[in-house]
């Protein structure tokens, strides 16, 4: 497809993503409505395109998992479970939404990264999990998030809490973003600007994260094109997935209470 009017379309979902992100500052559940908009925006364009660009379709369709993480992430206040459990229950409809689109583009597990990286990867893969613990501190420095209620009960709801943000945050958000979306973006797009365009969205969402001249989201941005970087360096994204649990772990469950 011609690329102006490529540039046209990401630019204009990047915009809308950032205003709905720019909403949510003010109220959040405006904001869950604009992304909804946006997630039915997507669906119905990828649907038009559907017989005139394929290539063009499955990107809209895998870039929906965007607002959608964004709208059960804001509807977690409003969910009546534990900030742990809220995050276990709002990963089942992403996952499950995820392995639908994998479905209906016929992509097999290699190609969204889930495939053991190569044995002379692995400085690079001990590299990104390192750098993980200066991120998880930087971050929880901008936000200040308050601490877990009831961790500092026992080590099994440590490692339980743990466990669960590695998978239902690091793993979950890898295989969307760096994943899918990057999948579909490089195969739109190119390498470089594929990557840059799902660092982009990445640290965009982080907008409605209240922080000081929006740092967040350049952290954000910083993390996930190096995430991009390696997923395409070693083919894999489970180290990524690991090294953004654990920057989570750091932020959600160890900083709020030694720093």
């Amino acid at each position: 497809m011609q690329r102006r009017k490529l540039s046209v379309i990401c630019a204009a979902y990047l915009l809308l993503v950032t205003c709905a992100e720019l909403v949510t500052i003010y109220n959040p559940k405006a904001g869950i409505a604009s992304h909804a908009v946006i997630l039915f925006a997507l669906l119905l364009h990828s649907g038009m395109e559907s017989d005139k660009d394929k290539k063009l379709s499955t990107f809209l369709l895998a870039l929906i998992l965007a607002p959608l993480i964004r709208i059960l992430s804001l509807s977690m206040p409003f969910i009546h479970f534990s900030k742990i459990s809220g995050f276990l229950l709002i990963s089942i409809p992403i996952f499950i939404a995820i392995f639908t689109c994998m479905w209906l583009q016929a992509l097999r597990p290699k190609d969204i990264g889930l495939y053991l990286p190569k044995l002379k990867h692995l400085p690079i893969g001990v590299g990104v999990i390192l750098l993980a613990i200066p991120f998880g501190i930087i971050e929880y420095q901008i936000l200040k998030p308050a601490p877990f209620p009831g961790l500092e009960s026992g080590a099994v709801n440590l490692i339980t809490a743990s466990l669960i943000f590695i998978v239902c945050t690091g793993f979950l958000e890898e295989l969307a973003f760096r994943g899918l979306i990057q999948y579909n973006a490089i195969n739109l797009m190119s390498k470089w600007w594929g990557i840059l365009f799902v660092s982009t969205i990445f640290g965009v969402l982080h907008v409605g994260n209240l922080s000081p001249w929006h740092l967040d989201c350049v952290l954000a941005f910083s993390a996930g094109f190096v995430f991009s970087i390696v997923r395409e360096k070693t083919g894999s994204i489970y180290v990524i997935s690991i090294s953004h649990g654990i920057i989570n772990i750091i932020l959600f469950l160890i900083a709020p209470y030694y720093f």
